[in-house]
């Protein structure tokens, strides 16, 4: 089934990389439609979509801290810091 992504408003498109050390992982939210795609490809589904109606708004992917080739491919491939 294809995805249906929803645009956000200019000023409102964000994504966050955040480190939850006592949970081990590495926690990556987007709702820039082009990053959540890339993602997608690099790492496969999301742990979670944000959706309104059947449209996709935004994605959570976690990462474990110990799975060093995963997020490398991240830092390396995927455009996180594109303007």
């Amino acid at each position: 089934m294809k995805k249906i992504y929803k645009e956000a408003n200019k000023a409102e498109i964000e994504t966050t990389v955040n480190v939850l050390y006592s949970e081990n992982k590495l926690s990556i939210y987007t709702n820039k439609v082009d990053l959540q795609r890339q993602l997608n490809k690099l790492l496969g589904e999301p742990q979670k979509e944000l959706k309104i109606k059947r449209s996709i708004t935004g994605s959570i992917w976690e990462i474990s801290l110990d799975d060093k080739s995963k997020i490398s491919k991240v830092i390396l491939k995927a455009n996180l810091y594109e303007l």
